[in-house]
Parts: C-alpha cells; sequence; structure tokens
C-alpha cells in the first residue's frame, strides 16, 4: 500500500473519529439537560417525557453514527435473524473491539429498545463515552479480582437485573469479560476458537432476575473480512461485518452455564466457518 493511500486512510479514521464524537457530545448535551429531571418522583413525567427523551436522544445518536459508517466509511453490515420486539431483552454478544458497541447499538437500538451494558469503573473518566455511560446509569464494574469487588460487581449487576423491567431497555453482557486477542485466548488455553471463555457471574444474575418471557438475544459478530481492531474499522478497513442473532427465552435456560457453553460452541464454529469462506 503506498504511502499516500496509508495517510488518506488514517485522515479517514480521523474524520471518523470526530465525527463519532462530536455527534455524541452533542447529543450528551440533551441527555445532562434532562438528567435534573430524573430526581423528580413523579412516574407521569418520567413515563411520558424524561425517559422518551432520553432514549430518543440515545436512537438519535445511533441513527447517525450508522449512517456514516454504512454510507460515508462503506461498511456492508449484514444481520442474519431477527431482533424481538419486547422492550427489555438480554443480549449476550462476543467481544473483540471497541467497535462492537456500535454494532450491537444499530442491531439492537436500530429497532428497539436502547442498550445498557456492564462498564468498567474507570470508563466513567474517559471524555464523552464516560460521561454518556454515567448520565444514563449504565452497571459500573470493578474487574479487579478481589473478593469484596467481586461482591460489589454482582450487587451492581443485580440492582441493573432488578430495574430491567422498569423501563424500556436492553441488558448487553459481554461475558467474555475482555477483548478477545490471540495472547489472552493462549493465557486462558480456551477451548473456543476465535473466543475467550465465557463468565457466568454477570448473565447468571441477569437470568435470575428475569421474567420468563424475556428474549435472550444471542449475537455473534464476525470481522472475517478485514480487522477487528478499532482504528482499522473507522477506515473501513473491515468492508463487511456480519452479525448472527439468535433468539432465546429466559424461561427455557434452566443452566446457565450448559447454555453459555454450548452457545460458545456454536459461536466458535460459526466464526471458523465464516473466516475460511472469506479465505477462499
Amino acid at each position: 500500500m503506498s504511502s499516500i493511500k496509508q495517510l488518506l486512510l488514517h485522515g479517514l479514521s480521523i474524520l471518523s473519529c470526530i465525527w463519532f464524537f462530536s455527534n455524541l457530545m452533542l447529543w450528551l448535551t440533551g441527555l445532562v439537560l434532562i438528567t435534573p429531571f430524573k430526581m423528580i418522583p413523579l412516574p407521569w413525567l418520567q413515563t411520558k417525557v424524561v425517559i422518551p427523551l432520553a432514549h430518543g436522544a440515545y436512537r438519535a445518536a445511533v441513527r447517525v453514527n450508522s449512517f456514516w459508517m454504512q454510507r460515508i466509511v462503506g461498511i456492508e453490515i449484514t444481520i442474519e435473524g431477527s431482533v424481538n420486539r419486547h422492550p427489555n431483552p438480554i443480549v449476550v454478544c462476543n467481544h473483540q473491539s471497541w467497535f462492537d458497541i456500535p454494532l450491537v447499538q444499530e442491531v439492537i437500538a436500530g429497532r428497539g429498545p436502547i442498550v445498557q451494558f456492564l462498564i468498567k469503573r474507570e470508563l466513567v473518566w474517559v471524555p464523552i463515552i464516560g460521561w454518556i455511560c454515567l448520565v444514563l446509569n449504565f452497571p459500573r464494574l470493578n474487574r479487579s479480582g478481589a473478593a469484596s469487588d467481586r461482591a460489589q460487581d454482582l450487587a451492581a449487576i443485580e440492582s441493573a437485573a432488578q430495574s430491567l423491567n422498569q423501563a424500556p431497555g436492553a441488558l448487553l453482557v459481554f461475558a467474555e469479560g475482555s477483548r478477545f486477542s490471540d495472547e489472552k485466548s493462549e493465557r486462558q488455553n480456551s477451548p473456543y476458537p476465535h473466543l475467550l471463555k465465557p463468565k457466568l457471574g454477570g448473565f447468571s444474575t441477569m437470568l435470575k432476575y428475569a421474567r420468563p418471557d424475556t428474549p435472550v438475544l444471542d449475537l455473534t459478530i464476525s470481522y472475517a473480512t478485514g480487522q477487528a481492531q478499532f482504528w482499522r474499522c473507522l477506515q473501513g478497513g473491515t468492508p463487511r461485518i456480519r452479525i448472527r442473532v439468535e433468539a432465546f427465552l429466559a424461561k427455557d435456560i434452566s443452566d446457565p452455564e450448559a447454555w453459555l457453553n454450548n452457545r460458545w460452541q456454536a459461536k466458535s464454529a460459526w466464526l471458523t466457518q465464516d473466516m475460511l469462506v472469506n479465505e477462499r
């Protein structure tokens, strides 16, 4: 690749960053203005005004960023399967890149409720992204491994799960707990090619408090035509991204650990097949 083309691609990544963060900053301003009204204990105000405004701002930000990804950068996103219109699904997804988040938002929030996800506590200090997570009250985790922190993390997940049906919103869990890399996979001795071992805690807690008819949406994201690295995605380094959606019901998952392991086997097989197809 010529140096001029590389320079142009890096320029596109910079423009994409400016677009993404300017868009988020615009809607963050609206969310901040709405936040004080969340403190007013009037149910009608919350359900008829505050929540619709906050969620409308969230969806608008998702639509604008999706427009840029697909129409300007030229990424072709193929979604296989359908998303249930239920207001409070649980979403489980593999995790390879920061780019996973706008993709999941496009699949879920573009067709249904907003997406809340479990974040590391330190993320709230990241300008714009962290502030949005804070304003929308995303569950914040320590993930340090210490016993006291694990107890706090489970309490935060439990609180989020218990409030799941109080307002429209999907709860997303990246069950691997970290972004995939070959080095992490080797350290774990993961039996799942292209995936880290799933962690049971957060998902199990969500199921514990979910209503029986709650959809559990299993998303698998494949970057097989390029690289999952965030900077490369911003310049169209992965021209086509496939997302497979499979739907289940909470009442049908009697053994969360066995369910996760079975889903990870299916994900791994699908990702392997997709990579083989794109290598031909």
